[in-house]
């Protein structure tokens, strides 16, 4: 299911929130104990601390891999707890200096690890574009200016790819936003599926991608790019009960080899972009559409 940016965006915000507080009122509690271990008064009730239950990832209109994202951090915060917590019961021939010992110890480690934790899950939601999944633009120059770096002290190929998908304004203005966002998603996901582990998706704004392809040549960026321009032409998307169409993209493939910066490496792959762009069919969507209602 697609989401507008704005549920998407809005409900992170929630997600991340609900975790920070969950993780405030743990070490609360954590100084709250050590302060009744020394002092002998009562520490707060664990049942009683904010707990994820309420929270239904299921619920949250978010992309599955922002809710992924968000489940395997709360399983991981939940069983750190669950250890922080489970030997803390009155102590039995320990002074309350080794008490306190004991349970500083633990307490660090469940604050490191939550700490590590939480900023894992930002990076996740900040970094990759909530839409569609794929790496934003946060991380695309310096992730460049490694490869760039990289590539040229080790003389190896390296290939960026920018897409622009053909007549996407079209799409929006006959369809509506919401079917233009499901043709963003399943075009990211149709890129995504046939790239190579090293390859790294960024939406570089809009309905624009870049590919980042480190240790390879143009001659085989083309030929990826070329598998990848025919798996997401063939795919049909539904615009209603009634209409099937299907989308192309315009490419332009640079290598790093003659370029000093990301820049100029990026320039010259959208200039090559823009002469694709010129020679693509002037309505590719109009004589892609296929009326599926039955002859009468």
């Amino acid at each position: 299911m697609t989401y507008s940016e704005e549920d998407i965006a809005s409900n992170s915000m929630n997600l991340l929130s609900a975790t920070s507080t969950w993780i405030l009122v743990r070490h609360q509690w954590l100084m709250s104990k050590m302060r009744s271990i020394l002092t002998g008064e009562l520490c707060p009730p664990l049942q009683h601390l904010y707990q994820f239950d309420a929270i239904k990832v299921d619920h949250s209109k978010l992309p599955d891999n922002l809710g992924q994202s968000f489940s395997t951090i709360k399983q991981r915060l939940e069983s750190v707890w669950a250890q922080t917590v489970k030997i803390h019961h009155p102590s039995s021939g320990l002074s309350v200096f080794d008490q306190l010992n004991l349970f500083q110890v633990q307490a660090h480690q469940f604050m490191h690890e939550s700490k590590e934790l939480n900023q894992q899950l930002w990076r996740d939601f900040t970094m990759r574009d909530p839409l569609t999944g794929t790496l934003t633009r946060l991380t695309l120059k310096s992730c460049l200016s490694q490869e760039l770096t990289r590539s040229k002290r080790h003389q190896q190929d390296c290939a960026i790819a920018l897409i622009d998908q053909d007549k996407f304004k079209y799409i929006n203005d006959e369809w509506g936003h919401q079917i233009g966002d499901e043709v963003l998603v399943k075009t990211a996901q149709l890129i995504q599926q046939n790239l190579r582990a090293g390859d790294k998706l960024f939406r570089y704004g809009g309905d624009e991608w870049l590919i980042l392809m480190p240790n390879t040549s143009r001659k085989k960026a083309n030929l990826i790019l070329k598998r990848i321009q025919k798996a997401t032409a063939e795919y049909s998307h539904q615009a209603n009960a009634r209409i099937q169409f299907n989308n192309t993209f315009s490419f332009g493939i640079a290598e790093c080899a003659q370029y000093d910066n990301v820049h100029n490496w990026i320039d010259a792959a959208d200039q090559l972009l823009y002469k694709a762009k010129k020679r693509a069919l002037p309505q590719p969507e109009i004589n892609a559409i296929k009326d599926t209602r039955k002859s009468r």
